[in-house]
């Protein structure tokens, strides 16, 4: 069988499931006549998921990125700034191709999940069947967060599409209706889905049953379930297939091309080169290149000077976060930039990794503070912290929070875990996201709660009368 790689690069499923969700053809359906007769279209079929989730990377991370306070705009080229000021507008080509891009997922998932059973392939199992149902279901329950995390709530479709006035013309569903059907995703994903599969790449990067349990550790911490979180980032940090990088050099290397599909990634979207389907990010936050052989990019999006001067001596994340710029590589000397998602001069992106073990223990740090359990809390952050330091994830540490917490000395655990979170995760696209989770975005960004989620599109709405806007939009 071609390795997941080799069939996300070659494989080409758009042409085979050419959907938007607001603009659908009979013809771009796939025939049943020709298709969906054996394993191997199954599998391609999954595969070719991936490659949606790809055409996400300049949405997410880079537009949760540019929402948040981790970062300030050097220069407006584009649409992107206004994820920064919060002044998106209804037209927004990026809020546009967003919302397109994960209903496109959705609409691939949801043509697996009622086609595969169908299929009489004698050398495809029941079993076969289910893993395969399992992992369409996790990535429709991650389309679905996205949509959820970004315009709050949303039209469910779960079965594929028929025709345009039963399927395009739905109204929004509540937020607490599509969490339940994320939920309800990955619990059946979590049941059949595989443990891990025959390689380091595919265990990595196609959905697992420590992705699906780390994802729901997540929607349990945002729905307040703070139990469920704890008992889902329970399993995932127990998983031995997850142990976080305590080496620099390789906590480093974690967020460059030589480091792909570490042991801390849970989960990674895949690239394999800038020539055959890199993702470009480099192009917003490196500097400007002065030589040929140098990858440079255009300086738009920089570290904001709250995160920079929020790292303490000695942290090894601000090097592994952010660079300086020097000449003549560069062409201006002293230029601080995001150093992660960059391209090498070799021309390879790193991989967009969603979920890392150090992001579930940090949840489950919150969850149990949440709680009330703020000694086991204390525990789970001072391991981030002990990593962070370079100090053996065992021992005591100068660095460490106190476990015997004193309020009256004026700790704050929660505040804490907030900041951790933040240099831990700095650019990776989850400090708005936390922002939002926490009701601090207001305060924090100074931002109205309805700027907290971003406008429908209007092209949607204009096909579809029934989806109403959200507030303030």
């Amino acid at each position: 069988m071609k390795t997941f790689k080799t069939i996300l690069l070659m494989i080409n499923l758009s042409l085979l499931f050419s959907c938007e969700v607001i603009n659908q053809d009979p013809e771009d359906r796939i025939a049943e006549l020709n298709f969906w007769k054996t394993e191997e279209d199954a599998v391609a079929s999954v595969i070719g998921v991936y490659d949606r989730i790809q055409s996400l990377a300049p949405y997410n991370p880079l537009a949760y990125v540019a929402s948040a306070d981790e970062v300030t705009f050097n220069n407006a080229a584009d649409g992107y700034q206004a994820f920064n000021t919060h002044l998106l507008t209804v037209d927004n080509a990026q809020v546009d191709l967003y919302w397109q891009y994960n209903y496109s997922g959705i609409h691939r998932a949801n043509d697996i999940i009622a086609r595969v059973p169908g299929i009489n392939d004698k050398a495809f199992s029941e079993e076969e069947k289910a893993a395969i149902l399992a992992e369409s279901k996790f990535l429709r329950a991650y389309f679905y967060y996205n949509l959820v995390t970004a315009y709050g709530g949303v039209p469910i479709i779960t079965r594929p599409y028929d025709s345009f006035n039963a399927d395009f013309t739905i109204a929004k569903n509540s937020v607490d209706e599509v969490y339940a059907q994320i939920i309800d995703d990955l619990t059946e994903a979590e049941a059949s889905i595989p443990v891990s599969f025959a390689d380091a790449t595919q265990t990595r990067g196609r959905a697992t049953r420590g992705a699906a349990q780390a994802l729901l550790a997540k929607v349990y911490l945002t729905t307040k379930e703070y139990q469920k979180a704890v008992d889902k980032a329970t399993q995932v940090i127990n998983n031995p297939l997850y142990s976080l990088l305590t080496n620099p050099t390789a906590y480093a290397n974690m967020f460059t091309p030589a480091g792909r599909n570490s042991s801390e990634s849970i989960w990674e979207v895949q690239f394999v080169s800038s020539t055959s389907e890199g993702h470009g990010l480099h192009t917003r936050f490196m500097p400007q290149s002065n030589q040929s052989t140098v990858v440079g990019g255009q300086y738009q999006i920089v570290p904001s000077q709250k995160i920079l001067r929020a790292f303490d001596e000695g942290d090894i994340r601000k090097a592994a976060s952010t660079a300086v710029s020097t000449t003549p590589q560069f062409k201006t000397a002293g230029q601080v930039y995001v150093k992660k998602h960059n391209r090498s001069n070799s021309n390879e992106d790193p991989n967009i990794i969603v979920l890392r073990l150090a992001d579930i223990i940090l949840i489950r740090a919150e969850a149990l503070n949440k709680l009330g359990q703020t000694s086991l809390a204390v525990q789970d952050l001072n391991i981030v912290r002990r990593r962070a330091f370079n100090v053996a994830l065992s021992s005591a540490s100068p660095y460490d929070y106190p476990s015997n917490l004193d309020m009256a000395k004026g700790f704050d655990l929660t505040a804490a875990i907030d900041n951790e979170r933040m240099l831990e995760l700095a650019f990776e696209g989850h400090r708005w996201v936390d922002l939002k989770r926490n009701g601090k975005a207001e305060a924090v960004l100074g931002i109205s709660t309805a700027k907290t989620i971003w406008p429908i599109p209007q092209r949607e709405r204009n096909r579809n009368p029934k989806l109403e806007q959200n507030n303030d939009y």
